[in-house]
C-alpha cells in the first residue's frame, strides 16, 4: 500500500501548521494499493499512525489507530486519525508517518511544531526594519574619547579595502582598524531614519582585541576605540530621541584569549592535561566557555548585575545571540528571562542558519520556538532560496517549497518575526552575488538587487539591511564583506529604492501580518507571492519575479492571471507600484 498525505492541505491536516500545546490535530491519509498488490478489504487494511516527540534529549513514541477507515475508490482507503490534546500536551517537535502492513515499509515523515502557552513576539519588532552596522566600518567621527589600541594600525585611507595580516601559521599577527566609532553612528542616525529603518543591530561593541570584536575581553566595558561608555550613552540617547531602537550582539559561546576572564576565571573554560583548551572551531584566539558553569550563567544572565540586565537597563531593546546553536536551551531561556525582566518588550534573535523549528545541535533537538527561548532567528534560508532562484540553481517551485515549509513549521508569531536579510558580515555581499549572476553587467545587477529586495520587503518577516547593501557595495567573503561605507560616493537611486520599500512596509499592516501564499504560474522561471488582506477592505499585494528578465509584459501577464484567480473579489483592478527593471513588479489589488 502507498500512503498519500498532503500536510499543507486542511483536508489532510487540521489545523494547519504549528499548534499550541494541548491542541488536538485531525489527520487523514489515503492508502492506495500498488499495481501489483491484490485488492484488499477495509478489515485487511492495517493502517497505523506512528508519532514521535523530540525535545532536547527526550524522545517519546506513540502509535495511534484510525478513528475511521472508508473506501473511496477501488483499492483506495482513507484513514482518519485524531492526535488527542493529551498527547500534544508538552512542547516539542512531533514527527508523524503512516504505516500500513509491514513495519519495514518506507514512509515519509511530517512535522508538527507544538509550542508552549503564552509565547509571543513584541509588536514593535514585527513592524521593524533593521539596519545592521559593523561599527569599525560605518563612519569615523572626530571624538576625543576614542582610545587607540596597542600593536595595531589604522588605515590611512577610509576607502582602502580590508586586509588581514597573518603569520606563517595563518593567525592574525596585527589587527587593523578603519576607526569607525559610536559617535559616527550617532551622527548618521538621520540617514538611518531616512532609509526607513527604526532599529539598529550593532555587531559587537564590548572591549576586545580585534576589529570584529567577537573575541570579547570585557563584557562590562564598551570598547575604547569606539569611544567607550560615554559614546555609547550618547548614541543610545540620540537614537531614543529619534525613535530608533538598539540591538546588541551577545557573544556568549566564547571570549577572547586576551580577555580578563581567561586569566581570572579559569573555571569558566575547559583545559586539557597538555595545557590546551576547547575553543570555537579550533580558533585558539576564541576559547570556548563552559556553558554549564553556574558562575558563568549567573554572570551573563541570572545575577542582578548580569551582563544582559545591565545593558538592557541601559536602553538596549534586544540581543542577537552569536552561534546560538552552541548555547544550551537552558542558557538561552535564562538570557530571555533576564532581558524581559529588565525590559518587558525585549527581543532575542538567534544566529541560526537552518530551519529553526527543528534544529538539531550536538545531538539535541533545540526548543528555540517551542519554549521561551528565541523570538526569531537570522533567516539565511530566505536569502539562500531567493538567490538560488535568481541564479537558476533552484526553480520557482523549489523556492516556494522552502517558504511553504517555513510557514508550516514555524509558530505564527515566529513566522512573522523571521529576520530576512540582504546579507551579513558572514556572507558575500548581495551586489557581488548579483554581478556574478548578471555576468558583470552592473545595470542588470542593480535591477537584480531591486528584485531581491522587492521579494524581501513583501515577504512575511522583518527586513534587515546590512550596511552598504542599500548603495550596492561589493565584497566577497570575510574580510571583503566588511568594507567601509562609501560616504560621498553613494548610489542615491538605490538608497531611494530601499527607503521607499521600507516606508511602504511600515505603513501597511498587510505586509506585516497578512497571510501569504505562493501561486504556481506554470513556469519554473516565474516566482510569485501574494499577501492577503489583514483587515477587511485592505488590499492584496502581489509580487511577481521573472528571473529571465523577459520584459514587463511577461510580468503583467502573470499578475493578471493571479488577480483573475482571486475569489470573492468583484473589482479586479490593480496598480503596479514598483518595478525592478524587467525582473519584477509589485501590484496592489484594491
Amino acid at each position: 500500500m502507498r500512503a498519500e498525505h498532503f500536510s499543507k492541505d486542511t483536508h489532510y491536516r487540521k489545523p494547519f501548521g504549528a499548534v499550541r500545546k494541548g491542541t488536538s490535530v485531525l489527520l487523514r491519509f489515503r492508502f492506495c494499493a500498488e499495481n501489483d498488490s491484490p485488492d484488499i478489504g477495509p478489515e485487511e487494511c492495517d493502517c497505523r499512525l506512528m508519532l514521535r516527540r523530540e525535545a532536547v534529549k527526550d524522545k517519546e513514541y506513540f502509535e495511534i489507530s484510525p478513528r475511521s477507515l472508508r473506501q473511496c475508490g477501488e483499492g483506495i482507503y482513507e484513514a482518519e486519525y485524531v492526535i488527542e490534546s493529551g498527547i500534544l500536551s508538552e512542547p516539542g517537535v512531533y514527527f508523524y508517518s503512516a504505516e500500513c502492513g509491514s513495519a519495514d515499509t518506507a514512509r515519509d515523515e511530517y512535522q508538527i511544531t507544538v509550542y508552549d502557552e503564552g509565547l509571543s513576539v513584541p509588536e514593535w519588532f514585527l513592524n521593524a526594519v533593521i539596519y545592521q552596522i559593523f561599527p569599525d566600518r560605518f563612519y569615523r567621527a572626530e571624538d576625543d574619547r576614542v582610545q587607540y589600541k596597542e600593536n595595531s594600525f589604522l588605515y590611512a585611507s577610509w576607502d582602502d579595502k580590508p586586509y588581514y595580516i597573518k603569520n606563517s601559521a595563518g593567525e592574525i599577527e596585527r589587527w587593523e582598524f578603519f576607526g569607525g566609532n559610536l559617535k559616527g553612528v550617532s551622527e548618521k542616525l538621520d540617514y538611518v531614519s531616512y532609509l526607513g529603518a527604526d532599529t539598529i543591530y550593532l555587531n559587537p561593541v564590548f572591549e576586545a582585541r580585534s576589529n570584529h570584536r567577537y573575541d570579547t575581553a570585557d563584557y562590562m566595558r564598551i570598547d575604547g576605540m569606539l569611544g567607550g561608555y560615554g559614546a555609547f550613552r550618547e548614541m543610545s540617547d540620540t537614537a531614543k530621541s529619534k525613535n530608533i531602537r538598539i540591538i546588541l550582539d551577545g557573544v556568549f559561546n566564547h571570549t577572547g584569549r586576551h580577555s580578563i576572564y581567561f586569566t581570572e576565571k579559569k573555571e569558566w573554560y575547559t583545559f586539557k592535561e597538555d595545557g590546551t583548551y576547547d575553543c570555537w572551531w579550533g580558533v585558539e584566539d576564541l576559547p570556548a566557555v563552559n556553558k554549564k558553569s553556574e558562575d558563568f550563567m549567573d554572570f551573563i544572565a541570572r545575577s542582578d548585575s548580569s551582563v544582559i540586565k545591565k545593558w538592557t537597563a541601559e536602553g538596549v531593546s534586544g540581543w542577537r545571540l552569536d552561534v546560538a546553536d552552541e548555547l544550551s536551551d537552558t542558557f538561552i531561556k535564562e538570557i530571555r528571562k533576564a532581558a524581559e525582566s529588565a525590559r518587558r518588550d525585549s527581543v532575542i534573535i538567534g544566529e541560526v542558519w537552518e530551519d529553526a523549528s527543528n534544529k538539531i545541535s550536538y545531538g539535541e533537538r533545540k526548543m528555540y520556538f517551542t519554549d521561551r527561548e528565541l523570538h526569531t532567528h537570522t533567516n539565511y534560508l530566505f536569502r539562500n532560496a531567493v538567490v538560488s532562484f535568481l541564479e537558476g540553481s533552484a526553480s520557482s517551485r523549489q523556492a516556494s517549497r522552502v517558504f511553504e515549509d517555513i510557514r508550516e513549521n514555524y509558530p505564527t508569531q515566529n513566522f512573522f518575526a523571521q529576520v530576512n536579510m540582504t546579507g551579513s558580515h558572514d556572507v558575500e555581499r548581495l551586489m557581488s552575488v548579483m554581478l556574478r549572476i548578471a555576468k558583470g553587467d552592473r545595470r542588470l545587477a542593480r535591477d537584480l538587487v531591486k528584485c531581491f529586495t522587492l521579494i524581501q520587503f513583501t515577504s512575511p518577516g522583518v527586513p534587515l539591511i546590512y550596511y552598504g547593501d542599500e548603495t550596492c557595495m561589493e565584497g566577497g567573503t570575510d574580510p571583503d564583506n566588511r568594507r567601509t561605507y562609501p560616504w560621498g560616493h553613494e548610489d542615491r537611486d538605490m538608497i531611494e529604492w530601499f527607503s521607499s520599500l521600507a516606508h511602504l512596509r511600515r505603513g501597511e499592516h498587510g505586509l506585516v501580518k497578512g497571510d501569504v501564499y505562493y501561486p504556481d504560474c506554470g513556469d519554473d522561471n516565474i516566482f510569485a507571492l501574494v499577501r492577503t488582506p489583514y483587515n477587511e477592505g485592505a488590499p492584496y499585494y502581489i509580487t511577481v519575479c521573472d528571473r529571465f528578465c523577459r520584459g514587463k509584459e511577461i510580468i503583467e501577464k502573470n499578475i493578471n492571471k493571479i488577480v483573475s484567480g482571486i475569489e470573492n473579489f468583484h473589482k479586479k483592478s490593480y496598480i503596479i507600484t514598483k518595478n525592478a527593471g524587467d525582473y519584477a513588479a509589485l501590484a496592489i489589488l484594491k
